[in-house]
């Protein structure tokens, strides 16, 4: 591996900001502009209530929480604790790990024992404090979290300077100007190393604000963009990129930065044509932060941001110099070329071999997301033994299996037209055998698939196969019978389609009807005969007979509803399928 690039030389200190009077703007939003001296104050106090000692685990929901007790543990000279997700089972193991750690909150956990509510702090009168306070380079700033093989938490410490380094070769590759005339406006998280870097630190590292909240529906975007009074960038995922481009025209966009999961090239290309501006897709991980860059709607290759390199060793490729450092070994495969620029061919750990024959997993997303009609989807390894996150690759290794699964999104592909529309996109090695359509893949705030919560919901939908049968009769006092047919009342066709539906449930308690696709009336169903519902479901395909037991002609009805799974979110909870 060639030496990185020589890294420049940092003071020992190094502000918290840099905005050019405490006049500047740190936050704007519906609530009003916070400029930076009344921010810097509202720290100083936050940090003035502090323990002593110990580390700070930052659950705030709002950008002004998170980046109010983030400058506040930094004032004290805590480290940050980012856990990977905000559920409580992804935080509560941090102070088993971390005896002196607390909590800082900006929601209903005020309440809990041990917790530090930043709201009161936050709603501080108009401050004098200036300038931006220094803060020690070699504090351990941030500790990130992510889920490794064995899916306990992997630490990913990030000192004050990393932070800082790699925020200003974010703002070069950007080509924002000294002092931009822009504001951020972000819609992941600011517990993930990308939210991090992109709606905390850019915005402190350049002098420009950030807007308060986290807008997910396309209406909220929209409505915060036009309240900003000024050219903004957006921070967010290439899946929340969708339903705005849907939506119609975003005011105000003077860029678009994606990253957390791949982004297709056309999804680019559609949006710089809809939104008029440019959309940078950038390269990473928690353990690097930041790498590389790319105009997706225009270029294949990434180029490495300023000062980091990316070269090739014996044991794989590394990225080097300026924030990252030391070097770190990444675990991707990729095409070098001689500019240092690179072509990423996909993740070590994605590498499938079946029949002879290698595939990228990541690649057989992309060709899959490319297909017109799907909304969302992914291959999975079934028998792959490991949990870890599917965003989240450990050593390099060749997975043999003799089937791939796929799970999708689609409101108008059936499971048949799509294997219709993956045969000559795919191998047939690679063809995925079953496709099962879901009402939504169980992406967290970041946009990953944690493997746990994918096989939770391929277990739904394997137990969707098979058949099952329910015993029936409606009774002759029925609501439903008065006035129909008086005197040889007949059960009407909305009611028996009712009851199959609730056998279809009653048999597949994981699954939700969907669209009836067609149903025939054979007979007439007379009150106080007994009739029974068989069910076969095939691939989100519920077949359903309805017979008389024992009476001739015995077919009643029969049809084909669609059925899908009930979705399943990240925290491996059921949500409700609206």
């Amino acid at each position: 591996m060639k030496p990185p690039i020589k890294p420049r030389s940092l003071p020992t200190t190094l502000p918290l900001a840099s905005y050019a009077s405490p006049d500047e703007p740190v936050l704007l939003g519906p609530e009003g502009a916070v400029t930076a001296a009344q921010f810097f104050s509202q720290a100083a106090a936050l940090a003035a209530t502090l323990p002593q000692a110990g580390f700070a685990v930052n659950v705030c929901e709002t950008r002004h929480g998170f980046m109010a007790g983030f400058a506040a543990a930094l004032m004290r000279g805590h480290t940050t604790l980012l856990p990977p997700a905000a559920g409580p089972r992804h935080w509560e193991p941090l102070f088993e790990s971390y005896p002196h750690a607390y909590l800082l909150t900006d929601g209903e956990l005020a309440a809990d024992a041990g917790a530090v509510d930043v709201r009161p702090a936050l709603r501080r009168e108009p401050g004098t404090a200036w300038p931006a306070p220094g803060i020690d380079a070699g504090l351990v700033a941030a500790v990130l979290f992510t889920s490794g093989s064995t899916g306990q938490p992997t630490a990913h410490a990030k000192t004050w300077a990393q932070l800082w380094q790699g925020a200003g070769a974010l703002e070069r590759a950007l080509q924002w100007p000294e002092h931009a005339a822009c504001a951020v406006v972000g819609s992941v998280p600011p517990q993930h190393m990308f939210g991090l870097e992109a709606t905390v630190m850019l915005p402190w590292r350049s002098g420009v604000p950030v807007f308060g909240h986290r807008p997910l529906l396309a209406a909220d975007l929209e409505q915060a963009l036009r309240g900003l009074a000024r050219p903004a960038w957006w921070m967010t995922t290439p899946l929340l990129m969708r339903a705005p481009l849907a939506h119609g025209v975003l005011p105000g966009l003077d860029g678009v930065l994606a990253s957390t999961m791949n982004l297709p090239a056309d999804l680019a290309a559609a949006a710089e044509v809809a939104w008029k501006t440019r959309v940078i897709e950038i390269y990473g991980s928690t353990e690097t932060g930041a790498v590389a860059w790319r105009r997706t709607a225009a270029e294949i290759l990434w180029t490495p941001l300023p000062e980091v390199s990316v070269a090739q060793a014996d044991s794989g490729f590394f990225a080097a110099g300026g924030h990252v450092n030391p070097a770190v070994r990444l675990n991707d495969e990729l095409r070098l070329d001689a500019d240092g620029r690179f072509e990423w061919l996909g993740r070590s750990a994605d590498l499938v071999k079946i029949g002879g024959k290698r595939a990228s997993l990541a690649a057989l997303n992309a060709i899959l997301g490319r297909i017109a009609g799907i909304e969302d989807g992914v291959f999975l390894l079934p028998d792959a033994n490991d949990a870890s996150d599917i965003k989240t690759t450990g050593d390099a290794a060749l997975r043999a299996s003799h089937r791939l699964v796929v799970l999708y999104v689609s409101t108008s592909l059936a499971p048949v037209e799509l294997r219709k529309a993956l045969r000559g996109r795919v191998d047939p090695a690679f063809m995925p055998r079953p496709l099962y359509r879901v009402p939504q893949l169980p992406r967290d705030a970041n946009g990953k698939l944690p493997r746990a919560a994918l096989m939770s919901l391929l277990e739904q939908c394997r137990r969707q196969q098979g058949h099952g049968v329910v015993h029936d009769v409606v009774q002759a006092d029925h609501p439903a019978l008065t006035g129909h047919f008086p005197g040889d009342p007949v059960v009407p066709g909305a009611l028996l389609l009712s009851r199959i539906a609730d056998a279809i449930h009653s048999c597949f308690p994981a699954s939700e009807t969907g669209e009836l696709k067609d149903a025939r009336f054979h007979a007439k169903l007379r009150a106080g005969q007994h009739f029974t519902i068989r069910v076969d479901m095939d691939c989100g395909n519920a077949r359903f007979e309805v017979r008389l037991r024992g009476v001739e002609p015995a077919m009643l009805a029969s049809g084909r509803w669609n059925v899908v799974p009930r979705p399943v979110c990240a925290e491996h909870a059921p949500l409700t399928h609206s």
